[in-house]
């Protein structure tokens, strides 16, 4: 009888944490914010891990002009990718900082690394990246470097691929 109630407790404890989990999923994807910015495919095919579109932005790699932090950028450091209104409602990249915008469109990110070319160029780390294709569509987007519109949803610090619509 103890051994019961035990496991009965057990099975409902974890029951509401799926239920936390579920209900976290569905309030980011209700609450957040979207906006759209533009994108171009790499590579939209990997044997081993699907259909997917990879994706490529203007602020994966940046230059200093582009950086407006209060410090030197350094690796692994947080920045925030900022973005201002555009043509058609498409956000466009305007800068990088290493403090949270206050009003303005924004991706949280992390600098991968730093190296010098002609300038000094910073890579930028983002979770924006890939977008699974559903098979269904895989055609319309299996074509090497097809621009996109991207649409993002964001809260917070947090920021997801919503959906990817062939330019």
């Amino acid at each position: 009888m103890q051994n019961k109630k035990k496991l009965l407790l057990l099975s409902i404890i974890q029951f509401v944490l799926l239920l936390a989990l579920l209900g976290n999923i569905m309030y980011f994807k209700q609450s957040a914010d979207t906006f759209k910015i533009k994108s171009e495919s790499l590579d939209p095919v990997e044997p081993l891990l699907g259909h997917y579109a990879a994706l490529s932005y203007d602020f994966d790699s940046i230059t200093m002009k582009n950086w407006k932090g209060e410090a030197k950028p350094k690796e692994g450091e947080k920045v925030y990718i900022v973005f201002q209104k555009g043509q058609n409602d498409i956000y466009q990249f305007d800068y990088v900082t290493d403090h949270r915008p206050k009003h303005s469109k924004y991706i949280k990110a992390t600098i991968q690394y730093t190296y010098i070319a002609e300038e000094e160029e910073i890579v930028i780390n983002h979770n924006l990246g890939r977008f699974y294709i559903p098979e269904s569509q895989m055609d319309k987007y299996n074509q090497g470097g097809t621009k996109y519109i991207v649409t993002v949803q964001q809260k917070g610090d947090r920021s997801v691929v919503k959906a990817v619509d062939v330019q």
